[in-house]
């Protein structure tokens, strides 16, 4: 080959060349070897993002199929017609539809926590949450925990904070009571 048609005689020549050239034909070779790796790298890359896009869209797919099982669900469980679920009918139906139950379990979610998710979910206080709002509302519960548990701690934080202040207020009237009766 060529390479070794010029480097063989000037070696021959200055023999110290050799690790010049030496230096220079590994540099070359990982060189080489780098940019083959980087073509793999990024073939691999290519094909993980095309299947998490692919898995996105399967897992779309299929919260809209339950999106679907679940407003039909809270359809069942609004035994006043008024097209919104309240405090009372969650509980009841995690009480009497199994399946509603079921998902509702599959979430971490018992009983006693539908009080607090009815809590954020309700902020006007109106006593009534949308099915809509209630459905993407558990989706928000299943797909971000981090932030789930944070308004979780919020709301039960709130209520412990009411219930405090209810305490602490029944205390004072008590305290104020005595004292007024010792004077």
């Amino acid at each position: 080959d060529s390479w070794g048609q010029v480097s063989v005689p000037i070696i021959e020549e200055a023999p110290a060349s050799a690790v010049l050239f030496f230096a220079v034909l590994i540099t070359i070779n990982l060189g080489l070897l780098n940019l083959v790796l980087t073509v793999i790298v990024d073939a691999a890359t290519q094909a993980r993002d095309a299947d998490d896009h692919r898995k996105l869209m399967e897992k779309q797919a299929e919260f809209e199929g339950a999106k679907r099982k679940l407003l039909i669900m809270c359809q069942e469980l609004d035994t006043d017609g008024s097209g919104g679920l309240s405090l009372s009918e969650l509980k009841t139906g995690m009480d009497s539809n199994p399946r509603f139950a079921q998902i509702m379990a599959v979430m971490d979610l018992t009983r006693e926590d539908m009080g607090i998710i009815f809590q954020m979910l309700d902020e006007d206080d109106s006593g009534s949450v949308s099915y809509a709002e209630f459905v993407e509302q558990l989706h928000k519960v299943k797909s971000q925990d981090t932030h789930t548990m944070l308004v979780f701690i919020k709301g039960y934080l709130n209520e412990v904070r009411l219930k405090m202040s209810e305490q602490l207020n029944i205390m004072q009237r008590d305290v104020h009571g005595e004292c007024k009766e010792m004077s």
